[in-house]
C-alpha cells in the first residue's frame, strides 16, 4: 500500500512543468480516497524541492470526484524557489484537461536557531496498546461499508467508538474525537513518505465528527462526506513508524458545510501538524 504514495518520473523531475504517474486504490469504488490525492501530490513536489528542504505547508482544493479506473497523472509546477523557500503546485487533470484536484506546498529549511514555541497538547486518549484498528472492531459488521471495515496502510484506533451508526451516537459525549495512528509497516528513511502518509491519514476522519455534533449516525443510508479543501501545517516532521496522536474537532456547520481542525502529537505529546478541512456533509435525516 505505501507503494501508492510514490508516483514514478514521467518526465524530468527538474523542468518548470514535470510529469508524474501515480496508481489508484480501488476502495472504495465510487470516488478516489482524498487522502491518496493529497499524499501523492505532497511526494511529487517533494521530489522536486531542493534537497535539505522540507514541507512546512499544503493547501489542496477538491475540484472534481476523480475516478478509480486508472492511474492518475499529476503537472508539477515549479513555481518559486529560493535556497531557503520554495513553492510548489500539484495538479491532476481530467483526460479532458479538466482540473480535478491541486495542491499548493511550500518547502523551507529546517532552523533550529530560530525560536520555536507549542501551547497545545494531546486530549486524553488512552493506550494505543489496549484498543483496537477499525478493521478489527467493526470487521463483521456489514452495515459499515466495506472501506471502513478493510485494513489500512496504518493502524487507525480510536479512543472512542466513532459515530458509525445511530447506535454509536451519543449526543451527551460532547464533541471531538481523538484517534491512535501508526504506520502498519516498516517505514523508509525518506521524510517524504513519512510526511504523505501523515497527510493520507489526516483525511480519514476530520469532519467526522460532524455527525456527532449534529446527532446523526456517519454510515447511515444518504449519509455522505465530500471534502472541498484540506490544509496542512508541518511544525515539525512525523514519523508514524512511532505511535502519534490525532485530535480533531468539528465547531462549526454552515448550510451543510461543516469546518473540522485537528492536531498530530507525537507520543511525547509534541504538536507537529496542524489541520484543518471543509467539507460537505449530508446527514441521513436531510
Amino acid at each position: 500500500m505505501l507503494r501508492l504514495l510514490e508516483p514514478t518520473p514521467l518526465t524530468d523531475p527538474g523542468a518548470e512543468l514535470s510529469r508524474w504517474r501515480g496508481g489508484v486504490q480501488r476502495s472504495p469504488g465510487d470516488r478516489l480516497f482524498g487522502g491518496l490525492l493529497l499524499a501523492q501530490a505532497l511526494v511529487v513536489a517533494g521530489r522536486t524541492a531542493l534537497g535539505a528542504q522540507r514541507v512546512i505547508s499544503l493547501q489542496a482544493d477538491f475540484v472534481g470526484g476523480v475516478p478509480t479506473d486508472d492511474d492518475l497523472v499529476w503537472e508539477v509546477a515549479r513555481v518559486s524557489d529560493a535556497a531557503s523557500l520554495s513553492t510548489r503546485r500539484s495538479t491532476l487533470r481530467a483526460a479532458d484537461g479538466r482540473e480535478l484536484f491541486s495542491a499548493t506546498t511550500r518547502w523551507a529549511l529546517t532552523r533550529a536557531d530560530l525560536p520555536s514555541h507549542g501551547a497545545l497538547r494531546p486530549r486524553p486518549a488512552g493506550d494505543p496498546e489496549s484498543l483496537t484498528d477499525l478493521s478489527e472492531r467493526f470487521g463483521a459488521d456489514e452495515r459499515i461499508p466495506a472501506w471502513w471495515r478493510e485494513e489500512r496502510p496504518v493502524h487507525f484506533r480510536p479512543f472512542a467508538t466513532p459515530p458509525f451508526l445511530a447506535e454509536h451516537v451519543d449526543p451527551a459525549a460532547g464533541g471531538g474525537q481523538s484517534v491512535w495512528i501508526r504506520a502498519t509497516v516498516p517505514l523508509p528513511d525518506d521524510h517524504l513518505l513519512r510526511a504523505g502518509l501523515v497527510a493520507y491519514t489526516t483525511d480519514m476522519s476530520i469532519v467526522e465528527d460532524a455527525f456527532r455534533v449534529l446527532g446523526s449516525a456517519r454510515h447511515e443510508p444518504g449519509s455522505r462526506i465530500l471534502s472541498l479543501t484540506h490544509a496542512l501545517a508541518f511544525h515539525d516532521q512525523p514519523d508514524l513508524s512511532r505511535w502519534h496522536q490525532f485530535d480533531a474537532r468539528v465547531e462549526a456547520v454552515s448550510h451543510g458545510r461543516a469546518l473540522g481542525t485537528g492536531e498530530v502529537f507525537d507520543a511525547d505529546g509534541r504538536h507537529l501538524v496542524s489541520v484543518s478541512q471543509l467539507g460537505l456533509v449530508k446527514t441521513a435525516a436531510l
